[in-house]
């Protein structure tokens, strides 16, 4: 009897100590998630994964940039966000709130950081990475005025296709539009998807979005149309990037048919989000 209770001590030992490390993991890709690092990862991945299959040779300094610019534009979206709205019940612009002046503070060492590193990227790299500030700059002047149907999404899906792809086929002098529809038509399900889900969220916090705008079933027609899209063009490429949109636009089909799986914890972020960084293996294919 006295070793089946040391037994028994041990398992259990064993099961809070697993349960313990899962709830740190967890929460440590929870913080990722607020601070947008999530999102910067993915990013990175995406321009390794294109200029990989494209034969494009880049140096740390241009990954370092997209880096430092994603995380310094979204950070910026949030810390407005959260000052807007600062009753809101979401974490994310707790956080941002509740650190703010570090957070700024970060954010213009990054910023100090970045600019020497553009000294050692190409020309051209450096022409058009200034383009898209400028995009990004304007994005955030008048994201107010973006709140129409679709405007706010298309524009950053836009973005953030430009600031992905543009390395890739500068470099290889090769513009590909598949891909390039196919990766903004992925950013854009994305982004409506997220709508759908945060419709109560936007509404509660005075925030505008294409779900505020139209019926859920609407949105939803919109999104599996895309969807659909992304799907066709996908099975007539038949490459190594058609395999990557096959399985994305395959999970975002899930997220929306299964609300109620997707809704629990936020699950619809976590997988949504991890779309951009199933690249990663497909890396030797």
């Amino acid at each position: 009897a006295g070793r089946k209770y040391e037994r028994d001590s041990r398992n259990r030992g064993w099961s809070r100590g697993v349960s313990s490390r899962v709830k740190m993991i967890g929460q440590a890709y929870r913080n990722a998630q607020i601070l947008s690092l999530d999102i910067v990862i993915g990013a990175l991945i995406l321009l390794r994964f294109f200029c990989a299959h494209l034969s494009v040779e880049v140096e740390w300094e241009v990954y370092a940039l997209l880096a430092g610019t994603i995380w310094l534009i979204y950070t910026t979206d949030h810390l407005r966000d959260a000052e807007k709205a600062s009753h809101s019940s979401r974490e994310r612009y707790h956080f941002h709130l509740k650190h703010r002046k570090i957070l700024i503070g970060i954010a213009l060492i990054v910023l100090i950081l970045m600019i020497p590193l553009v000294l050692f990227v190409p020309i051209i790299i450096t022409l058009a990475g200034g383009i898209l500030a400028l995009l990004s700059i304007l994005y955030l002047l008048i994201q107010h005025k973006l709140s129409t149907i679709f405007s706010k999404e298309i524009y950053v899906a836009l973005v953030y296709t430009i600031g992905i792809l543009m390395v890739p086929f500068l470099l290889s002098q090769h513009f590909r539009f598949d891909l390039f529809v196919s990766l903004f038509l992925l950013a854009l399900v994305n982004l409506l998807i997220y709508s759908r889900y945060e419709r109560a969220d936007d509404q509660l916090d005075g925030f505008s979005s294409i779900a505020t705008k139209m019926s859920k079933s609407s949105l939803e027609k919109i999104i599996v149309t895309l969807i659909s899209i992304g799907i066709g063009m996908a099975i007539l490429d038949l490459s190594v990037f058609s395999i990557f949109f096959l399985a994305g636009y395959t999970i975002y089909a899930l997220i929306i048919f299964f609300p109620p799986i997707f809704e629990k914890g936020h699950l619809y972020r976590v997988v949504g989000d991890g779309v951009f960084l199933l690249p990663i293996l497909l890396e030797w294919v």
